[in-house]
């Protein structure tokens, strides 16, 4: 009976009502903090999802902080920049010329920004390492993406200044088959990697790497590539080699240029070794000049005759025609035919 009497009277109804208005202010006011935490979690998910590729070295364990007592100018303007360095006047692409604007390196700047980038990926990863979901304050998770944002910066900077010579190696290969820009895209693809797996510890220039890197996957885009025409070459050009041409109505070879053009054949072929030599003269009908026009000796006669198998004829004779080629670049043939 006093229980009602404390919760019908005025008094009582006062305090119930002061209890509830109470606990919906506190509700209301620790919402927010579990949306804050909420987010605070999901931040941590995603830096804990995010691959650091780095090259380690064992002085990164012996000291605490690199340049502790400041970054020297290069490495602070790189850190601190928010964009790439603006093009200069060039006459290259707009797309191109911004991709050339970082300056080269000095071996000196090259062995410092690669250990920078890789010291700031090992601190960020040991400290990323201890992060919980549970107990993580807002201050650990932002100096974890403040040092994986500086190593990003690091990375693109080091991508721009060896651009350059990604372009100069792509337009070694690039012909009407393989166009430029293919190889360009591929060849920065292949940098982006070789930036990642350089070790700076080991004495040789960036470049050098680089350069193995990019030829490597340059080269296999390019063969890539010829293989899959080959592979779906419909034989069109041979049909129409096979037609009657008609007779020319002026000697398309001098008769000075043809007994230079036969000199030259002759200097390239002493340029092969015998079995090279023998399976380009059958191949071509020139072993036996009297033989039907056209005729030429297969893969598997000729492997019957130097005791090897029929694809180690066909590996001999594109080994000598690359040879051959590349002789006939130097010789400078094609002004013979002109």
């Amino acid at each position: 009976m006093n229980v009602l009497n404390d919760f019908t009277s005025p008094q009582g109804l006062a305090m119930a009502t002061a209890t509830l208005a109470r606990r919906k202010s506190s509700a209301s006011k620790s919402r927010p903090v579990h949306r804050k935490n909420h987010a605070l979690v999901q931040e941590i998910k995603a830096l804990l999802g995010v691959e650091l590729s780095l090259v380690p070295n064992s002085a990164f364990q012996t000291r605490r902080e690199l340049y502790a007592d400041g970054l020297p100018p290069l490495l602070a303007a790189i850190e601190e920049r928010n964009s790439s360095a603006p093009a200069g006047s060039t006459s290259l692409p707009p797309h191109l010329a911004r991709m050339c604007a970082t300056p080269l390196l000095s071996p000196e700047e090259e062995q410092l920004l690669f250990c920078r980038m890789n010291y700031l990926k090992y601190r960020a990863q040991n400290l990323r390492s201890r992060l919980s979901e549970e107990t993580s304050t807002g201050a650990e998770v932002a100096e974890v993406r403040d040092l994986i944002g500086r190593a990003e910066r690091i990375r693109n900077y080091l991508i721009e200044a060896n651009t350059r010579l990604v372009m100069s190696i792509a337009r070694k290969f690039a012909d009407t088959k393989n166009s430029f820009d293919d190889l360009l895209s591929q060849g920065l693809a292949s940098l982006m990697h070789a930036v990642e797996k350089f070790d700076f510890d080991r004495g040789y220039r960036f470049s050098t790497y680089a350069t193995c890197a990019v030829r490597r996957d340059l080269y296999r885009m390019v063969m890539g590539s010829k293989k899959n025409r080959q592979r779906f070459n419909t034989g069109a050009g041979e049909l129409l080699d096979a037609c009657p041409q008609s007779e020319p109505s002026e000697p398309r070879l001098g008769e000075a240029n043809l007994r230079q053009l036969e000199t030259s054949v002759q200097q390239m072929l002493g340029q092969l070794d015998e079995r090279e030599r023998r399976i380009v003269e059958a191949r071509f009908g020139m072993a036996n000049p009297g033989a039907k026009t056209g005729a030429k000796a297969s893969y598997s006669r000729l492997g019957k005759e130097l005791g090897i198998s029929k694809e180690r004829v066909r590996q001999l004779a594109n080994r000598a025609f690359a040879q051959l080629r590349g002789l006939a670049e130097e010789l400078r043939l094609e002004t013979l035919l002109a």
